[in-house]
């Protein structure tokens, strides 16, 4: 379906509005006009919106090495059904994406296998033990490598960071930072709040999260390079990146849909499908990450789609792993808990799912004559409830089964 004819668009694009038809052939937007007549597959638009499709710069695919989660199959096809053509995996696989033999690998298994675009990270660290910094000026020069993350452990160490954000710089690339500083940590599975003492869990605090990244903005502050920060949680952290973002330095952050959505009251009977890294947090943490989308500190939704299998999952929640699936519903998710209750605007979660994180990454989200087809159509009247039955995920583990939303994606292309 390469050559077709989209009729009566509300088309959103670049912060505006446009009532169009959108011509398609080969792939490729010939022509956007109010009335276009063609010969070709023509899909009625009416009453939906379109707009460029979803970019997830914060992904879980687990392949290699944790196909029993998750495969790159499976994982971007939750993608495609979830408004997403463009993805990035993390590094965290078995072997890590430390070296151009395994980045090789996955680019091989991406083209086999991938149902949207999809990047990976290559890791800031070998074997994400933060001890030895990878071989940054290579592993860049692949095509399918966007940046550098260790995400699921901070890196620790100061002057490694230092060295990483220094070698970074000089190729132009970034540094994706999963910020948890492990001395504050003491086995805690949930937020260090009221939950966690009343049901004698050990708590995880905030200073975990922003104590790095207070570190690592100084360090950005040394040599100016790109940094963004991974599923921010805490207010302390917004204001940071506030902060650093009022003196012109060249940061971004992301906040997730679950931590835009959830705090730790809405824990139900311990379920380890509430437990994430890092956690969700307060009323108060909630309000700060809203407000900073709402006045442009925050610019990315990710997902941080983080699949387990079921047996995994299973366990007591303070020895589950962390982590939830959040690609194939996190649309419907926002706009049903932030957009249909007035706490953000259809646009601002429009920006921060698609140029926010094109332009953090260095990649095009334009609709416009000569660009790629990568286009979503959104029903935000269509309501329907999360089943089981109908995650594509290989994994379930996610604390919104059974729960009805509203905003549904239609048509991916």
């Amino acid at each position: 379906m390469n050559t077709f004819l989209l009729k009566n668009t509300r088309l959103y694009s670049n912060g505006t509005y446009k009532q169009c038809d959108i011509l398609v052939e080969n792939g490729i937007i010939t022509q956007m006009d109010e009335h276009i007549n063609a010969s070709v597959l023509t899909i009625d638009c009416q009453n939906y919106i379109v707009t460029h499709n979803f970019i997830d710069m914060h992904t879980h695919l687990r392949e290699p090495g944790f196909e029993y989660k998750e495969t790159i199959d499976t994982g971007t096809l939750s993608a495609l059904y979830g408004g997403y053509g463009t993805i990035v995996a993390m590094a965290n696989t078995n072997p890590c994406m430390d070296h151009m033999e395994t980045i090789d690998d996955f680019k091989k298994r991406v083209s086999k296998d991938a149902h949207v675009n999809t990047y990976t990270y290559s890791a800031i660290t070998k074997g994400l033990k933060g001890q030895e910094v990878v071989d940054i000026e290579t592993n860049c020069k692949s095509d399918i490598v966007l940046g550098f993350s260790d995400d699921g452990k901070g890196v620790q160490q100061n002057v490694k960071m230092d060295e990483a954000m220094k070698r970074v710089k000089a190729v132009d690339s970034i540094i994706v930072a999963h910020c948890e500083d492990e001395s504050e940590l003491h086995g805690g599975c949930i937020h260090d709040g009221r939950y966690a003492k009343e049901h004698g869990l050990i708590g995880i605090n905030d200073a975990s999260e922003y104590k790095q990244a207070a570190r690592d903005l100084d360090i950005v502050r040394k040599y100016h390079n790109r940094y963004h920060v991974c599923h921010i949680s805490t207010k302390e952290t917004v204001e940071l990146l506030r902060k650093a973002k009022k003196e012109g330095l060249n940061v971004s952050g992301e906040v997730t849909p679950h931590h835009l959505t959830l705090t730790d009251e809405n824990i139900k009977n311990c379920d380890p499908n509430y437990k994430m890294n890092p956690p969700v947090r307060t009323k108060e943490d909630l309000d700060a990450l809203i407000k900073g989308l709402n006045d442009g500190t925050l610019t990315v939704i990710s997902t941080d789609h983080a699949p387990h299998s079921r047996e995994e999952k299973a366990k007591p929640i303070s020895s589950a792993p962390f982590g939830i699936i959040g690609l194939q519903h996190a649309f419907s998710i926002i706009n049903t808990y932030c957009i249909e209750k007035h706490l953000l605007k259809l646009e601002t979660v429009l920006d921060a799912l698609t140029i926010g994180p094109a332009k953090v990454l260095h990649l095009d989200a334009a609709v416009e004559t000569g660009t790629p087809a990568n286009l979503v159509i959104i029903d935000l009247n269509q309501s329907y409830t999360i089943k089981e039955k109908d995650i594509k995920s290989k994994s379930i583990n996610m604390p919104f089964i059974n729960t009805e939303v509203k905003g549904k994606i239609v048509g991916n292309i």
